[in-house]
């Protein structure tokens, strides 16, 4: 018990020693976008409205293509640590937006160089790989 409670103090100094706009993930994962968005950094609130379908235009009234990868690692941390649901939960969501013609849902794509490819090709899009794909043809977005 003693060290289970010396565990969750250590946890929580070391989150809340970071400073702001450190990301607690994400050394692992680069947000990337096609060179015709306009925007360079993105909140973590403004990530979670584009992959939950809340934000559909980028700030010049662009069209954003959004685009995620079907499973792995990556797709259930930026999921998880980033959207701030379960993929499960994110399946759901876009499956009843489908069905209710409210939506229109994300290109799942299965590998993370397909992933990178698209993006670097379709105007607008937006997706995540690990930061050890290579992805020099696409705009890497920072996380504020």
């Amino acid at each position: 018990m003693k060290i289970r409670t010396i565990m969750m103090v250590l946890v929580g100094f070391v989150l809340f020693s970071l400073p702001a706009g450190v990301p607690v993930l994400a050394e692992e994962l680069v947000i990337i976008a096609n060179d015709s968005v306009v925007v360079d950094r993105l909140g973590r609130g403004t990530i979670s409205d584009i992959y939950l379908g809340n934000k559909t235009r980028w700030d010049n009234g662009a069209a954003i293509r959004v685009v995620m990868l079907k499973r792995g690692g990556a797709h259930e941390t930026f999921v998880r640590d980033i959207v701030g649901v379960t993929p499960a939960q994110l399946k759901k969501l876009w499956k009843k937006a489908i069905f209710t013609g409210t939506g229109t849902p994300p290109k799942v794509l299965q590998t993370e160089a397909d992933l990178v490819a698209f993006v670097a090709g379709t105007r607008g899009a937006v997706g995540y790989v690990n930061a050890s794909t290579p992805h020099g043809e696409v705009k890497v977005i920072s996380i504020r």
